[in-house]
């Protein structure tokens, strides 16, 4: 299932991408943001014949480190999440 999210990032000189924070939703349909703690890989593939970037990261919920995937679609530049 894929979830489109909001997302915070940064861009290097070099264009890379670097997400920040996400804002996920929860079963109550409350909004809730996390700091991304670290990006574990980046990979860059064609998803569906549509380049994207494939992130997945570590962050903080409820006192746990949760491991999430996300995925930056570049001509479209959403994200989204993977689950």
């Amino acid at each position: 299932m894929i979830v489109t999210i909001d997302a915070n990032a940064t861009f290097n000189p070099l264009g890379e991408i670097r997400p920040l924070y996400v804002r996920l939703e929860d079963e109550e349909h409350c909004l809730h943001t996390y700091k991304i703690e670290r990006v574990e890989q980046v990979k860059e593939e064609k998803f569906a014949g549509i380049d994207s970037y494939l992130y997945v990261c570590l962050i903080e919920a409820e006192g746990i480190m949760k491991q999430i995937k996300i995925r930056y679609y570049v001509a479209a530049h959403k994200w989204a999440l993977i689950e």
